[in-house]
């Protein structure tokens, strides 16, 4: 989206640019629409003081428009309640900064001290009180239609007086990762106050997320897909990016030292990237977060032998998820049922009882035959029949281990498998490298 808009700005168009998620601590999405547009307006106000006294008309119109109208008392509550509460109510309604909810909260913090004596008074008090807001209403209403008009005719001038290209393009992103509540007035807002001429929003969004926001506002039976359909005249549907493609990007882009990373049979740290992050249904985003967690444990690792990449990525993708309970499983014998949710393969030449073969293998398979030796010394598996392929790629990475880092020595019954140290690794780089929490807090403890 940023690289649209920057696209756009360079062809002549006036565009905006939104980041939703980043100012939804605002009460009114409008606002942050408006900063933006006044944003792509600011380099034209010095060379025409009209399009920045129009703006500036503009802005005033809206700032009435979208006030809190009154969110309900009813008459039952008059009804209910009356007595020698009734100048206080009436003192409640003349304020400026007069609430509706005032009334509720005070009289049913003073229900024993009100008699039903002077209810038709309460209510007439009320019913002035909405009638009053009723003229506030169609006059948002008016100033709605004027900040439309301006808006209009400053679009006119720009275009008429500077190169400007008209639409108006207003680019809004990560509507689907704010709140429920700011999501759904941000489109309802911009649908009823920008809908003119000339003015084209264009909204980044996870789709099926945001019919999720639209049905914790309005309740699980809403058809949120169906009220999207009011704000969408057209819907484009991105394809998936190439998975492939975004993994050799991520081990291009950063420098992370592939000698310290192992690999089955000589597979590229990528295709075992790739394979895990397809086999587990990570997305990019999530990928992207994954391989930072990666790239620190390659950093912190300061033994003699490579991180085994397969073993030590369902660790990160679980701890990446929060899923610690998958996490501690993987590691332990039933580990089996916290695998991918579908086969994790690889093609590669291997030697099989004495015979060349080239073919797919089951990665979990692999990692199983390691983490099931975990606690054994290494010289024990070392030791035993090498039976087929899968007790042959064991006992490979095992003999590495007690060469390079016991130079062939050991003591009683040998040495583990630096693997088992993984988890630990995992959890204490994943605090610093994990993204943040929801809201962009950093947590520490």
């Amino acid at each position: 989206m940023q690289r649209l808009a920057a696209q756009m700005r360079a062809e002549g168009h006036l565009t905006a640019f939104v980041n939703a998620w980043r100012d939804d601590s605002t009460k009114e999405p409008v606002v942050a629409v408006m900063a933006s547009i006044e944003e792509s307006l600011a380099p034209y106000f010095a060379k025409n003081d009209a399009v920045r006294k129009s703006w500036d008309a503009t802005k005033a119109h809206g700032a009435t428009i979208f006030a809190a109208l009154i969110k309900g008392v009813g008459r039952r509550l008059a009804e209910k309640y009356a007595g020698q509460a009734v100048d206080e109510i009436g003192a409640l309604l003349e304020r400026d900064d007069f609430l509706p909810e005032q009334i509720e909260e005070y009289l049913e913090g003073n229900e024993a001290a009100v008699s039903g004596a002077v209810a038709t008074e309460i209510t007439t008090l009320l019913t002035k009180f909405v009638d009053r807001k009723i003229a506030d209403y169609k006059s948002r209403i008016d100033s709605a239609a004027q900040f439309q008009n301006r808006l209009k005719t400053i679009l006119a001038s720009l275009e008429a007086e500077t190169e400007v290209k008209l639409p108006l393009f207003v680019l809004i992103d990560e509507l689907d990762r704010c709140r429920p509540t700011y999501a759904i007035e941000m489109l309802e807002q911009v649908k009823h106050l920008f809908d003119i001429d000339n003015t084209i929003f264009l909204i980044a969004t996870d789709g099926d997320q945001l019919a999720h926001s639209v049905r914790a506002v309005y309740g699980e039976g809403f058809d949120g897909a169906g009220y999207l359909l009011r704000f969408f005249h057209r819907h484009y549907r991105f394809e998936s990016r190439d998975l492939a493609a975004f993994s050799d990007y991520l081990f291009a882009l950063n420098d992370i030292d592939l000698s310290k990373l192992g690999t089955p049979f000589e597979t590229s740290p990528s295709e075992i990237f790739v394979g895990a992050m397809d086999a587990y249904k990570v997305t990019l985003r999530d990928a992207e977060q994954i391989f930072d967690i990666l790239k620190s444990c390659v950093t912190m690792w300061d033994e003699r032998v490579p991180i085994e990449l397969n073993v030590i990525l369902p660790l990160i993708i679980h701890f990446h998820r929060r899923q610690f309970d998958d996490m501690a499983a993987y590691f332990s014998e039933s580990q089996r049922a916290n695998g991918p949710k579908s086969p994790w393969m690889i093609t590669a030449e291997y030697v099989d009882r004495g015979r060349l073969n080239r073919g797919p293998i089951n990665v979990q398979t692999l990692n199983s035959q390691v983490i099931g030796r975990l606690n054994e010394p290494v010289i024990n598996v070392l030791k035993s029949e090498y039976a087929d392929y899968k007790t042959s790629y064991v006992a490979g990475i095992f003999e590495r281990e007690l060469q390079k880092i016991h130079h062939g020595r050991y003591r009683g019954e040998g040495p583990k498998t630096v693997a088992s140290q993984y988890f630990g690794l995992v959890q204490s780089v994943g605090r610093l490298a994990a993204p943040a929490d929801e809201g962009g807090i950093e947590t520490v403890g």
